[in-house]
C-alpha cells in the first residue's frame, strides 16, 4: 500500500514556505492559502448517515451575487486555490460554472469534490479549469449505489452520474477521480457492505477515464466531528483487504489507486492514537472553510459555533480574515485540547512548526518548486 496520499512534501514548495516564515501562529497572516468553499448547503442526494445533514437540512446557499464578489475578494486577498465542497452538492449552485470560470481566468487553482450529477450542467468550464474533480461513488453497480447515495425520493443517479463522468474524462485538462468510501452495517443508518464492490468499481473507475480510484476508511462521529475509525467485523475486513490486494494490478501510466492515510490501519481493526502536542494549529492559518452559515477554522468544525470566526454574509472576506473574533478564536484554541479526534493536517502541522522553527533559527530549508497549491 506504497501509493499513501503525503500532504508533509507540499509544505516544501517556496510559495508555502515563505507564508509559514510570514505567519504567526497567533496573530495570523495576509490570507490563507487555501478556502475550501460551500457554495451551497443543498443536495440532491439523502446519503444515510450524511455528516452535514443538519446543514442540508437547513439547505441555505450564497446568493449568486455574494458568491461571485466572494470569489473577488479571494483574488483580492492572494488567495491561491479553492475546493468547492459541501455542505451540500456545490455544483447545484446556479452560478457555480461562473464561479468556476472567474477563477480560473485570475490564476486561482479550482478542485471539485463532488456528487457528480451536475457535472454536464457545467462541463466545459470544469473541463477546462477544474486541477481536480474527485467523484464520491462508493459502489460498482446501481444496486449498491441505490442503498448507499440514494435521492430524496429513493431513486438512483448511479447511470446518470457514470455517464457524467464519461464526458468529463473525454474533455478534461485536469485530473478526474473516482472515490470508494469503504462501509459496512457497523455504519448503521440501514447501510450495507459495499466491500464486495472495490474490486470492480475500480475496474469502472478505469474503464470511465478516471485518472485515479482512491480508497478511503470511514469513521465514527461525535457531535459532527469524525473521532475514531469505524470499527468493522473483522472478516469483512479481510474480504476488503483481498479485493484492495488486487487493485495494483490494474495500474496503468495513465491510471492509479491511491490510499487514504489511515485504510492500513481500518483494515487491521487498529485505533490510530493521535496526541497533539502542540496549542496553535499552523493549517487554520493556511486553510480555512467559508459557508453560507459561516466561517469555520477548518471543516472538521463546519456549523461548530465556538469555532466560527466570522460570517461572509455580513462581512468581506478580508474583515473575517482580520476580525477581533478571529483573532479571539484563534487565540483560545487549543489542538491538544479541543481536537482530540483525528485529523487529516496533524502532520501537516508538525512539519510546518518544524519548519518555521528551522527557518527561525536560521537553519536551512530545502524548497522546491511549485507542483500541487492544495497544501
Amino acid at each position: 500500500m506504497s501509493k499513501v496520499m503525503n500532504l508533509k512534501n507540499k509544505l516544501y514548495q517556496d510559495r508555502v514556505v515563505e507564508r509559514i516564515a510570514a505567519t504567526d501562529w497567533t496573530g495570523g497572516n495576509a490570507s490563507p492559502l487555501v478556502v475550501e468553499l460551500d457554495p451551497t448547503a443543498a443536495c440532491d442526494l439523502a446519503c444515510p448517515g450524511c455528516i452535514s445533514e443538519d446543514l442540508v437540512a437547513l439547505g441555505n446557499r450564497f446568493t449568486g451575487e455574494r458568491l461571485m464578489d466572494l470569489g473577488r475578494e479571494f483574488i483580492e486577498c492572494g488567495v491561491k486555490a479553492v475546493i468547492l465542497i459541501g455542505g451540500g452538492e456545490p455544483l447545484a449552485h446556479k452560478k457555480i460554472g461562473e464561479f468556476i470560470e472567474l477563477m480560473g481566468t485570475n490564476d486561482i487553482h479550482i478542485g471539485i469534490t463532488t456528487n457528480g450529477s451536475f457535472i454536464d450542467r457545467h462541463l466545459d468550464v470544469i473541463s477546462k479549469y477544474s486541477q481536480w474533480t474527485r467523484v464520491s461513488m462508493d459502489a460498482a453497480t446501481d444496486n449498491v449505489f441505490s442503498i448507499l447515495r440514494p435521492t430524496k425520493g429513493g431513486k438512483s443517479k448511479f447511470d446518470k452520474i457514470v455517464a457524467n463522468m464519461r464526458l468529463l474524462a473525454r474533455s478534461k485538462k485536469g485530473k478526474l477521480g473516482y472515490s470508494f468510501l469503504i462501509q459496512t452495517p457497523a455504519d448503521g443508518f440501514g447501510i450495507v457492505s459495499n466491500i464486495h464492490e472495490i474490486y470492480d468499481a475500480a475496474v469502472l473507475a478505469r474503464d470511465i477515464g478516471c485518472d485515479y480510484f482512491e480508497v478511503k476508511p470511514t469513521y465514527q462521529f461525535r457531535n459532527g466531528v469524525a473521532h475514531a475509525l469505524m470499527k468493522h467485523p473483522k472478516d469483512l475486513m479481510q474480504a476488503a483487504a483481498a479485493e484492495i490486494a488486487r487493485l495494483d494490478e490494474l495500474e496503468t501510466d495513465t491510471f492509479n489507486v491511491l490510499y487514504a492515510i489511515n485504510l492500513k490501519h481500518s483494515l487491521e481493526g487498529v485505533q490510530v492514537s493521535q496526541p497533539k502536542d502542540y496549542r496553535s494549529c499552523p493549517s487554520t492559518h493556511l486553510r480555512t472553510t467559508v459557508t453560507p452559515t459561516g466561517v469555520f477554522v477548518c471543516p472538521y468544525w463546519r456549523g461548530k459555533e465556538q469555532m466560527q470566526v466570522g460570517d461572509v454574509n455580513h462581512q468581506s472576506f478580508r474583515d473575517v480574515w482580520e476580525s477581533a473574533l478571529r483573532k479571539e478564536v484563534m487565540g483560545r484554541m487549543d489542538a491538544s485540547r479541543d481536537c482530540n479526534f483525528h485529523c487529516l493536517r496533524h502532520e501537516t502541522n508538525v512539519t510546518a512548526i518544524d519548519i518555521k522553527t528551522r527557518l527561525e533559527k536560521g537553519v536551512e530549508v530545502v524548497r522546491v518548486e511549485e507542483f500541487d497549491r492544495f497544501i
